[in-house]
């Protein structure tokens, strides 16, 4: 093949799906050099995936693209359930309840259509000056040696001449990277090419997906509204403007002559469908009246419940989104467990292109989102037999008892290689090593500006170390943090990790009338004044950091440090002394 027919890249991202798009636009923003090839023609209506949980608005948000997004969708604030009376012939409505109901950020999900989802996404993509090529596939894959190890080809499905849509079109041409990643859906074409098994089970359930907008007497349709009615179940999921989401539980009886097709693909879409998921949704709703007056979508589908045997292949190659893992849409989590994924993979991938860390980095891809996606799937398996064979108050129940994994908040990497637990992780007893840093108020003490914490842990690829000294007002404080400040300083010596790849936030307490940033040392405030900050409650109260995170603000205490991974995640906690500034260090310096 001509030499001009050949490219070379860091990463290239096979797919342009939620996943695809979250890791390349994050990649882009860290300076690696990104190609990205999806099979689709852009605008191309696929999965529709539809509803992202506080974590990963947390995520966006540290992109800086949390605001459009939610502009963009719909708060689903509220969850309640309607079940059949004993003679089948009306419903009994529940007393709403929040439908999340774990402390976050953003106390709700939000119910937005996948054409914004990927849409805010590739304008994030091309805004870092990554090019996504439509209506290419890829045709083989190798991984030999050399610098750009992953050779693989491509093709044009479009001619360049004409508008017609042909895998017969000679536009082929050869891509090398040093890595690749397969973000290309349930039936990937990277996993199936490289070998790599699914392993899991086939649901027997069958369920119809419709988005629609309504003329109806239903009281409760911005809601999430769980109906288990006599003539089956169906949920409903408010979306933005005034459409909705209808998931209808099904029966194989509804489709008798594609029942074994449907249960044997993640997703099928025929015209045909849409009477037989809106005909069985009227039925549920039953007696309230419902008129379909625009039908934007409706598929049927049966999902398998399986994840993949391995993340990776021979350390080159990455998997992730429903190419390693799929279940039912059900809990909501799709789209957020695979940008989930790319939010984990990114910075890694990143740090060891830039030499900052080893390629023994990427195993903890693999050790931390495979765990997960297996605790997903066990949780998929829980949720689906709670609706297809209890009752609507059996699933809000297992909802609002598992709400701090749907909601995304309590992921935990506390087993990963990364998360190290120490004796003195009673410096912040609220907080837990491989758990994401939470939410809390400050204000910057040079401008008095408010904040939040997490808005000081942006995804820059720059780990984020915390310092919570107490009253610097105190002797003993003040002392304590100078010590803390000169063994950082000393610890990273000649090699300059702080600063380098270390942001530095020193968090004090009090008045912040009887504070000023330039009481910190200059080597933990970086010679700026804009790193330092203080709760805007000075009493041990709700909203006051130390309180929230427990940590002592007492003059004898020991202070804490807390050093949170580029994602988010806390490797690190420890006592405001020279071993934990050494540790520290040393840790960064070992990746």
């Amino acid at each position: 093949m001509p030499s001009s027919n050949t490219h070379y890249t860091d990463v290239l991202v096979i797919g342009a799906g939620p996943s695809g798009l979250m890791v390349a636009q994050a990649l882009g923003r860290l300076g690696v050099q990104v190609k990205v090839v999806e099979r689709r023609e852009v605008g191309a209506l696929y999965g529709h995936a539809d509803g992202l949980q506080p974590r990963t608005l947390e995520i966006w948000r540290s992109y800086g693209m949390g605001d459009e997004i939610i502009s963009k969708g719909a708060a689903v604030n509220a969850i309640v359930t309607y079940a059949s009376t004993p003679d089948g012939t009306s419903l009994v409505r529940s007393e709403p309840t929040h439908n999340v109901v774990v402390q976050t950020r953003y106390p709700f999900e939000l119910g937005v259509a996948i054409n914004d989802i990927e849409g805010t996404l590739r304008s994030a993509v091309e805004g870092v000056g990554v090019s996504i090529e439509h209506e290419t596939i890829p045709t083989s894959i190798e991984v030999l040696n050399g610098e750009y190890p992953v050779k693989v080809v491509v093709k044009r499905l479009r001619d360049t001449q004409s508008s017609s849509l042909s895998i017969q079109s000679q536009a082929t041409s050869t891509i090398c990277a040093k890595y690749v990643i397969g973000a290309d859906g349930a039936y990937s074409w990277v996993r199936r090419n490289l070998g790599i098994p699914m392993e899991g089970d086939q649901t027997e359930y069958v369920w119809g997906v419709s988005d629609v907008l309504v003329e109806t007497d239903f009281p409760d349709i911005r809601f999430k509204s769980v109906v288990q009615a006599s003539a089956g179940t169906v949920i409903i999921i408010p979306r933005e403007n005034d459409k909705l989401r209808l998931y209808v539980q099904l029966s194989k009886d509804d489709i008798p002559i594609l029942s074994s097709d449907i249960c044997n693909n993640s997703a099928s879409s025929l015209p045909e469908y849409e009477a037989v998921v809106l005909g069985r949704a009227t039925k549920c709703l039953h007696p309230y009246s419902i008129e379909y007056t625009k039908v934007f979508w409706t598929t049927i589908f049966s999902i398998g419940q399986r994840v993949a045997s391995q993340f990776s292949y021979e350390d080159r190659v990455f998997i992730m989104g429903d190419a390693c893992h799929t279940h039912s849409p059900k809990a909501a989590q799709g789209a957020n467990a695979s940008m989930g994924d790319a939010h984990n993979l990114a910075w890694k991938l990143a740090y060891v292109l830039r030499g900052w860390a080893k390629p023994s980095l990427l195993d903890t891809y693999e050790e931390e989102r495979r765990k997960f996606a297996q605790d997903l799937i066990a949780f998929d398996k829980e949720i689906s037999d709670a609706i297809n064979k209890g009752s609507a108050a059996d699933y809000q129940r297992m909802l609002h008892k598992q709400n701090i994994f749907t909601s995304g908040v309590g992921i935990s990497y506390a087993h990963s290689p990364l998360t190290q637990l120490s004796k003195s992780n009673s410096a912040a007893s609220n907080l837990r090593c491989g758990e994401r840093l939470p939410p809390c108020p400050l204000v910057r003490l040079a401008d008095w500006q408010p904040a939040d914490i997490q808005d000081a842990c942006p995804s820059d690829g720059l780990l984020k170390l915390y310092v919570f000294p107490g009253d610097i007002k105190h002797d003993a404080i003040r002392e304590r943090l100078s010590e803390f400040s000169t063994s950082l300083e000393v610890s990273s010596g000649a090699r300059g990790i702080v600063h380098e790849r270390i942001r530095v936030y020193t968090v004090l307490n009090g008045d912040r009338r009887h504070a000023h940033w330039k009481e910190v040392p200059e080597y933990l405030a970086n010679f700026t004044w804009k790193w330092s900050f203080i709760p805007p409650v000075p009493k041990l109260t709700a909203g006051n950091v130390y309180n929230d995170f427990g940590i002592s603000a007492l003059p004898t205490s020991h202070g804490a440090a807390v050093l949170v991974r580029p994602d988010g995640y806390i490797s690190i906690i420890g006592e405001l002394n020279k071993e934990t500034a050494t540790h520290i260090v040393e840790f960064v310096y070992s990746l």
